[in-house]
Order: structure tokens, then C-alpha cells, then sequence
């Protein structure tokens, strides 16, 4: 029983590496106060580069997960995140930082292919599964929360003090040591499960799907400092409050999310996208800061149990042999669709010939609500096909 507690304990802390770009946001401004001759596209890379880096690395654990076993990954992609976070601002320059920062990349991309596989491989019954990947994305927001406020705290006196949060990272990777359990590398399962393919129109309609949900719902993460300064409802102080609350309303959704897939099963991403695309239209007309905060709490509840809700269909639709593979192209999905949402308001922009952000949302939401009617589709074929059969 506590061996048992104590895998379930370690799985869930592993999600610190996941987090860590929530460390180096509110230290970005002594960042680049500190390194004021550095070319901007370098410095842009401190922010995102390490997500363009996960996408490669993502790819990698999957084709990893055949010959290596998901628990020495895991240890060596947090060897290399506790080199490169806690050594990361040991010098002040451009390109030691952009170094760090993309190995930090790297080691997310591992950890965070590894870490779903993992649950996948020890929680085989639905229920179980379902209930420990909203765990999983719910302590992952949690951490995040947490991470951020006090990241904020430490780079007051200076940028270089957040970056003492990665040490936290040493006493989990003794946990994974300890506590992980060692699983067969999957190139090692049976020969009738080796021989199973990726069913790859399935895996792709999701991760397209996957992709769509997470850049729309990042749009509103990254313009909220612009949005409220455009409303005229706050500044960068509240801007962080108001991200707070939506990480918080992502761990709600995300603790929420195992009773309401047993209950809606495929019908669960309709629910998502329909309340974030009323969040959107509403925060494209005027409002009070209450009705703002509100809306963002809303948002994170529905892209919490969005994102649980992906990589646990995911993780039900392919034989075990593939599990890997499919969450590297899952993680993929949510690292392109997290890049592309710092594009995606200038095509709205572009496309509708508007110059501000709040009637754009308005657009946003009117798109969720598309797509949710559009997630019906494959649902009323499914009971078509059974009242005919």
C-alpha cells in the first residue's frame, strides 16, 4: 500500500520539470534588463525556445520508449533538466542562457512523454487511468501556481534568486531512483502486440484537434497584459493575478475531469470547448475586472479537463506497444499549439481587418463553439451505426 502511494506520489511530482518556464516568467524582465545588448531573437528563445526543442525531444522519447525502459529515461531527462535549471543563471550571458534553456527544452520533451506513457503502462483499467491523469495535469497546474508566486517573490532583488526554485528538482529525482517502478521498454512486449500498428487516421485527428484546443486557449494566456492594458482594467500585476486564476481554474478542471469522462466519455471535449468559447465572447465585450477574472477562471477549468481529456483518449485508442508514440505526437500537438497561439490572434487580426484584441475574442469563441459542435460529429455516427446494427 505505501509502495504503492509512494509511485503514485513520484508520478505526480515528476510534472515539476513540465513547469518550469512558469520559474523563468517573472524573472524575464531582469533577464533582459540584465542582457540589454543581446539580439532579440535570442532573448525571445529564453522565453519559447525550449518548446520548439520538446517537439524534437517528444519525437525522440517515443522512438526511445522501444529500446529503453520509461523510468531511466525519466532519470536521465531530470539529470540534464537539474543541470541545466539549477546551472542556468550561473553566467550572465546570452548564449551560455540559450544553451540551458534548450537543453531545458529537451528534457521537458522527455519527461513529459515519458511521464504519460508511464501512467498509461501502470494504470491499465479506464477509471483508474482517468483518475490519474487529471491528478497528473491538476498537481502539474498546482506546482505551476506555486512555482510562479514565488519566482515572482525571489526575482524582486534579483532575476538570478528564481532559479534557486530548481533545486526542488534533486529530491525528485531521488524519488524516481527510489520509488518508479521499471517497465520493459515496449520493444520488448509480446510479438502479437510488437506486431500492432499506430492507428495513425485516429492518433491524427485528435492531435489536430489537440493542437486547435490548446492554441486557442494559450491566446488568452499570453495577451492578458495586453488585453487588460487595451480595456484599461489593470496592469502587468493584475495581468499576473488573472493568469493565476486561470492556472487555478486549470487545476479545478483537471481534478474535476475522471468523474466527467466516466460519465460523458467521448462527449467530454463538446463540454470544454462550448464554456472556453463563452468565456472568450464574453470577454470581448466590455466588463469589470470581477466578470474578467471570472471568465478566466472559467477558461482554465475547460482547458483542464480538455487537455486530460486528449491524452487520456489518446492513451485508450492504441495497443500498448504504441502508448510512446502516441504521447509524443499528443505532446507535439500542445508544444506546436503553444507556440503557434503567439501567431494565431495576428491571423484573426489579419483575417478580420482588426486592430485591438477584445472583438477578436469575440471571433475566438465563436471558433470553440464550432469545434464543439464539430467533436459531435464522430459521436452521432457512433449511435448511428448502432441503432442500424
Amino acid at each position: 500500500m505505501i509502495n504503492t502511494l509512494l509511485v503514485k506520489v513520484t508520478i505526480l511530482l515528476v510534472s515539476f520539470a513540465c513547469m518550469a518556464d512558469l520559474v523563468i516568467i517573472p524573472a524575464i524582465g531582469g533577464i533582459y534588463s540584465a542582457l540589454p545588448d543581446a539580439d532579440p531573437v535570442l532573448l525571445d528563445f529564453i522565453l519559447t525556445g525550449p518548446m520548439l526543442i520538446a517537439v524534437f525531444s517528444s519525437l525522440l522519447c517515443g522512438i526511445l520508449a522501444k529500446k529503453i525502459s520509461k523510468k531511466h529515461l525519466l532519470i536521465g531527462a531530470y539529470i540534464i533538466f537539474i543541470i541545466a535549471t539549477c546551472g542556468g543563471a550561473l553566467f550572465t550571458n546570452i548564449y551560455y542562457i540559450v544553451a540551458m534553456r534548450a537543453l531545458v527544452g529537451f528534457a521537458f520533451g522527455i519527461v513529459s512523454v515519458a511521464a504519460m506513457g508511464l501512467i498509461a503502462e501502470v494504470y491499465i483499467e479506464e477509471a483508474e487511468r482517468s483518475s490519474m491523469v487529471g491528478l497528473y495535469n491538476g498537481i502539474m497546474a498546482g506546482i505551476g501556481i506555486i512555482m510562479s508566486l514565488i519566482s515572482g517573490f525571489l526575482a524582486v532583488d534579483d532575476w538570478k534568486n528564481s532559479f534557486y526554485i530548481y533545486l526542488l528538482g534533486i529530491p525528485i529525482l531521488i524519488m524516481i531512483f527510489a520509488y518508479l517502478p521499471k517497465t520493459p521498454p515496449e520493444g520488448k512486449e509480446k510479438s502479437s502486440e510488437r506486431a500492432e500498428r499506430l492507428p495513425l487516421t485516429q492518433v491524427s485527428t485528435v492531435a489536430i484537434a489537440f493542437f486547435l484546443f490548446n492554441a486557442l486557449y494559450c491566446i488568452v494566456c499570453y495577451y492578458i497584459a495586453l488585453y487588460l492594458e487595451e480595456i484599461q482594467l489593470g496592469d502587468a500585476s493584475t495581468a499576473g493575478i488573472l493568469t493565476s486564476v486561470g492556472t487555478i481554474g486549470s487545476l479545478c478542471g483537471s481534478l474535476l475531469f475522471s468523474p466527467i469522462y466516466l460519465r460523458l466519455k467521448s462527449a467530454t471535449p463538446i463540454t470544454a470547448y462550448f464554456v472556453m468559447g463563452a468565456a472568450y465572447i464574453v470577454l470581448s465585450f466590455p466588463s469589470n475586472i470581477w466578470i474578467v477574472g471570472a471568465m478566466c477562471l472559467l477558461a482554465g477549468m475547460a482547458y483542464g479537463i480538455g487537455l486530460s481529456f486528449y491524452f487520456m483518449h489518446a492513451s485508450m485508442i492504441v495497443p500498448p506497444s504504441v502508448i510512446s508514440a502516441t504521447m509524443a505526437i499528443m505532446a507535439v500537438s500542445v508544444n506546436l499549439g503553444t507556440f503557434f497561439s503567439s501567431y494565431a490572434l495576428n491571423i484573426y487580426k489579419a483575417m478580420l481587418h482588426i486592430q485591438t484584441i477584445a472583438p477578436t475574442f469575440l471571433y475566438i469563441g465563436i471558433t470553440l463553439v464550432i469545434l464543439g459542435v464539430l467533436s459531435m460529429v464522430p459521436i452521432l455516427r457512433s449511435n448511428n451505426t448502432s441503432i442500424s446494427q
